[in-house]
């Protein structure tokens, strides 16, 4: 509902909806791809396409298949790619917690980014330890829904960044507000998604844009590299490896209709 208000104020007035909130800090972001297929030669494979269409952030899944395994496929990444070329690392909550720490010291040699979530999101304590522990920044993603984990998290320095998802805190000025809480710590931001269409990728664009303090880059890639059909009539808009902020009115890309029609599970009249 949010985010269809705010289209149809962007285009009442003619103005993108970066405008709408409080105005555009970039014009383009940094497209990160997420590396998660368990087919670790078609991942790759994957990975080096992309690469030569310009995407330079690769966020690795990991803790799904064994931390030997995961070692490979970073040793891997790191082999086949350019130096240039950057890893990020995501165990969604899969750890171990009191195994953590020592496992993670092995995955710095392969000096990615950031860690992100590595322990469960309610294990805080942990978490700050980690964070503690570690010279490779730890990001938080489950640990904060709220603007009150926000406060939390950033009070007790029990991470170094904070993933931002307007669907997990509940719409687009929420998600700026946790933004502007980590900002007040000097807690930078990155911008992810729950696997979305188009048009959720638009309204966190919109965000982003309008935002200074979300400066890692998106994961926005879903509606291109992932969906066989998504619901915008045009391409979402990425160019060599950037989402390009919309400049025309409201979200910026119509809706297909008919593929809206296809899809609905209920119309409301």
């Amino acid at each position: 509902m949010e985010m269809a208000l705010f289209d149809i104020m962007g285009q009442a007035s003619g103005l993108p909806v970066a405008e709408l909130l409080g105005g555009r800090c970039r014009d383009d972001i940094p497209l990160s791809f997420s590396v998660a297929d368990p087919d670790v030669d078609r991942d790759m494979a994957m990975v080096q396409r992309l690469y030569g269409e310009g995407l330079r952030l690769f966020k690795m899944k990991t803790g799904f298949a064994g931390h030997a395994a995961d070692l490979k496929r970073m040793e891997r990444f790191r082999k086949e790619l350019p130096a240039d070329a950057e890893l990020r690392i995501d165990y969604n909550q899969g750890m171990v917690t009191h195994d953590a720490i020592r496992q993670l010291r092995d995955v710095e040699a392969f000096k990615p980014t950031f860690i992100e979530q590595p322990v469960p999101g309610h294990h805080r304590a942990a978490l700050a330890e980690i964070t503690r522990a570690l010279d490779t920044p730890i990001l938080a993603d489950e640990s904060v829904f709220t603007t009150t984990d926000a406060l939390q998290v950033a009070s007790g320095r029990m991470a170094d960044l904070v993933s931002i998802k307007i669907m997990k805190h509940g719409g687009m000025l929420a998600g700026r507000k946790i933004s502007a809480i980590c900002e007040a710590a000097g807690i930078a931001c990155y911008g992810g998604d729950m696997f979305e269409t188009g048009i959720a990728h638009l309204a966190g664009t919109h965000v982003i844009a309008a935002t200074p303090n979300i400066s890692l880059g998106c994961e926005f890639y879903q509606a291109k590299y992932f969906l066989e059909r998504d619901l915008l009539a045009e391409p979402f808009p990425i160019e060599n490896g950037r989402v390009i902020v919309p400049k025309t009115p409201g979200l910026g890309v119509k809706v297909d209709e008919d593929r809206v029609k296809h899809y609905a599970v209920e119309t409301l009249k």
